[in-house]
């Protein structure tokens, strides 16, 4: 077991979820959690939440972003569409930024990771959430209610687009 591993397990031992079932329908908050890997990425994952905000009462969104020089640091901490980075939380698992306290604990109905790729720092963000209903394309996800998988081929649009399938089809049993 990876060291990881062993700090999400014990900060998530800590944590109570209320598990629930959401779609788009259904879902009164979303969360957007996202790597910013690539600037064309970036701008196609804020259209999207733009999408969603006319569907969905309350989005919040936050971005894990590698060298926050490339965004500017003037974005940390504003409002429902947030950034990060490593400098933000310790080796050790404390979270040093507010605004990543809040989404975590943010009472989301459905948490959407749009991440593609691991990363230790959404990964943690994700597995701490309180959010009724997660999901991911990240294979084998441990922490994701629903599980996409799908041709990382085809790149992010073809993931939003699997991501919208399933929560616009999907009914509550």
């Amino acid at each position: 077991m990876a060291i990881k591993d062993i700090i999400i397990k014990r900060k998530i031992s800590k944590r109570k979820r209320d598990v629930q079932f959401f779609n788009y329908d259904s879902a009164n908050s979303v969360g957007i959690l996202y790597n910013i890997d690539e600037k064309t990425d970036h701008e196609r994952i804020k259209n999207y939440i733009t999408e969603l905000s006319g569907r969905v009462k309350d989005i919040q969104a936050l971005g894990f972003v590698k060298k926050p020089e490339d965004i500017g640091t003037k974005y940390f901490g504003q409002g429902k569409q947030n950034y990060f980075s490593e400098k933000h939380i310790t080796k050790t698992g404390n979270i040093k930024e507010i605004c990543v306290n809040e989404f975590i604990d943010a009472n989301l109905d459905i948490l959407v990771n749009l991440s593609y790729t691991n990363n230790f720092y959404v990964e943690y963000a994700f597995a701490l959430s309180k959010a009724k209903f997660k999901v991911s394309g990240i294979i084998d996800c441990k922490y994701s209610d629903l599980n996409i998988n799908y041709d990382r081929n085809k790149g992010l649009d073809f993931f939003i687009s699997q991501v919208d399938h399933y929560l616009n089809t999907i009914k509550k049993a």
